[in-house]
């Protein structure tokens, strides 16, 4: 009897030897995924770093690209101006060309009498 009960202790102590083999091995594993995850984590803060990175340089664009637009804005203002001056000229040189055809007129008419 006294033999059994040593063989039945000594298979107890072999599961429970396994078992805590298979606990050493989970718990081993569980670090290694506590460091995968701190890896990720460090992954992700830097993917965050790059994306406000990305944010801001974009802000940046958008902020030129409106003064660019008010330039070009600015530009074409000044060329509609510019073209109204030269229509404006345009019309007196060709009021001032009437007025000298007229005169030109009235002295032929003249000399012709």
């Amino acid at each position: 009897m006294e033999k059994e009960i040593k063989e039945m202790l000594g298979l107890i102590l072999n599961k429970l030897d396994r078992l805590e083999s298979e606990m050493n091995g989970l718990k081993s594993e569980m670090n290694g995924l506590k460091s995968e995850m701190n890896g990720l984590k460090s992954e992700m803060n830097g993917l965050k770093s790059e994306t406000n990175g990305l944010k801001s340089e974009t802000n940046g664009l958008k902020s030129r690209q409106d003064e660019i637009f008010m330039v070009v804005k600015a530009i074409e203002h000044n060329s509609e101006v510019r073209g109204a001056e030269i229509d404006n000229f345009k019309y007196k040189v060709h009021h001032v060309e009437g007025t000298l055809n007229a005169i030109g007129d009235v002295i032929t008419t003249r000399k012709a009498i």
